[in-house]
């Protein structure tokens, strides 16, 4: 049975402001969902450059800055925000730079059921998303919960002018495997999955370019835009290449390089036994070999190719192989243990 005969659509609901130079509305934005004191959420260097000025933005209604977000939320990490939040009396979040902001928002969230706004200045997509996560040890921890949903995004694609070409190709790569991995999972709807070839579409003409020339303006938006479509489809669920990555990230990986390594292998996996998403790939991408014209593209972006290069040590195989099999990922194929084990050999 296909997405387009049963399926249940269940989004949660969200405000989105895009525009050049919508950074200038935050101070509005968070007025009207009614936050007296948001505390501004950043990382450290120049994301803590952004977050003074958002907090500055933001007058009277600025609780101070906290900039000490990091890849993955370890626990110690979520567990400062959380006390920051309590200590500045925030009834509201503003959550600038990539995912390891935002993902300290929905980890604070998570506890307060206090309001986001998100400013996304990379593509990773998390601000879409009901889904959270969190590190304790060597594994991550992932869930969703719509408390985590920032109310409202707002997107400036001038904030995102100066990002690196390293840093735009790895992010847009994980915004890719969003993509990729909602036209397979068993959730996909005939929205989500128009959704996601749009948001291909978009990264297949935008992105190469982007990474060629970060300063070209129109194509920053095109790629913004398609970032945020691309978390969207992520409400539809996750499959094999999303635990890949989280289990990955648990062992200290980059997770954008992660997603961007592994994902013309669990492309090549997957596709022959999904061939409404290979159709739908195939005319995004114009390619009758989804994986080997994402593979390419990887290989054009100034990023690495292989897990050895980003610090898989190969010993943590089978442990990987196992954490990934415990989840009974079936969509559109099962991945066992030995499938993984496999997948992570060619990747390596």
């Amino acid at each position: 049975m296909t997405a387009a005969t049963a399926f249940t659509h269940d989004v949660p609901p969200q405000r989105v402001v895009f525009a050049s130079g919508a950074l200038a509305r935050v101070a509005q934005e968070v007025e009207r969902l009614n936050i007296g004191r948001a505390l501004v959420l950043a990382t450290p260097g120049s994301g803590a450059r952004l977050g003074q000025k958002i907090n500055a933005i933001l007058g009277a209604r600025g609780a101070g800055l906290h900039a000490q977000a990091v890849i993955h939320v370890p626990k110690a990490v979520a567990e400062a925000g959380l006390h920051a939040a309590r200590e500045a009396k925030a009834d509201g979040l503003v959550a600038v730079g990539g995912g390891a902001a935002i993902g300290l928002a929905k980890a604070i969230a998570l506890q307060t059921a206090l309001p986001i706004l998100a400013v996304p200045t990379t593509y990773s997509g998390s601000e879409a998303t009901p889904i959270y996560g969190m590190t304790d040890g060597e594994r991550k921890i992932t869930g969703r919960d719509v408390k985590v949903v920032p109310r409202t995004i707002v997107y400036d694609p001038d904030l995102t002018l100066g990002l690196p070409a390293a840093v735009s190709a790895a992010s847009g790569m994980n915004a890719i495997a969003h993509c990729v991995e909602a036209l397979w999972v068993e959730g996909r709807t005939p929205v989500t999955a128009g959704l996601a070839s749009e948001a291909m579409l978009r990264f297949g003409r935008s992105l190469p370019a982007v990474v060629a020339d970060g300063s070209d303006a129109p194509t920053r938006a095109d790629c913004l835009i398609a970032a945020w479509l691309a978390g969207t489809v992520l409400c539809a669920g996750t499959a094999l290449q999303h635990k890949l990555a989280h289990v990955l990230g648990g062992l200290g990986l980059p997770h954008a390089e992660a997603h961007a390594v592994i994902l013309p292998h669990v492309v090549r996996f997957n596709l022959e036994a999904a061939p409404e998403a290979k159709a739908r790939l195939a005319e995004a991408l114009g390619s009758g070999d989804p994986a080997d014209a994402i593979a390419r593209m990887l290989k054009k972006f100034p990023i690495p190719e292989r897990l050895r290069e980003i610090g898989f040590d190969s010993a943590k195989t089978g442990f990987v192989a196992d954490e990934v099999a415990a989840g009974s990922i079936v969509a559109p194929r099962p991945a066992t243990a030995g499938a993984v084990r496999e997948l992570l050999a060619a990747a390596y």
